[in-house]
């Protein structure tokens, strides 16, 4: 009986638990599409051909460097500091983000850097 009592209680907790991440999943997909920048989804999900196909060398170049220019860091090209310079979300603070990005960034990043 004390077994039964565990199971019903511990199947009570999971589904409450689903069902509180359910809720709230919707609100944290949301505040993931505000992020700044042309291609936000690249620091949200993993990237396809799809997401990649018809831009130019200069498109995938913004693309990759939007991942880093979203922490904060400080360009070393004239081209990248004038582009960020002119984004009003950019601030330059860090020499060195990479252990402020994701997986999905990472994977991204290196995504990209081949289609280049």
């Amino acid at each position: 009986m004390t077994r039964i009592v565990y199971f019903v209680v511990g199947l009570t907790l999971l589904v409450s638990n689903v069902a509180l991440a359910q809720k709230h999943a919707p609100r944290i997909e949301q505040n993931r599409s505000h992020l700044p920048g042309i291609y936000p989804e690249a620091s949200t999900r993993l990237l396809t051909f799809a997401d990649v196909r018809g831009l130019t060398k200069w498109d995938l170049k913004i693309m990759r460097n939007e991942i880093y220019a979203r922490y904060g860091y400080v360009f070393k090209t004239d081209d990248m500091n004038r582009y960020f310079n002119n984004q009003s979300w950019y601030h330059a603070q860090y020499e060195n983000v990479d252990g402020f990005l994701n997986t999905y960034e990472k994977k991204n990043i290196a995504f990209i850097k081949k289609r280049e």
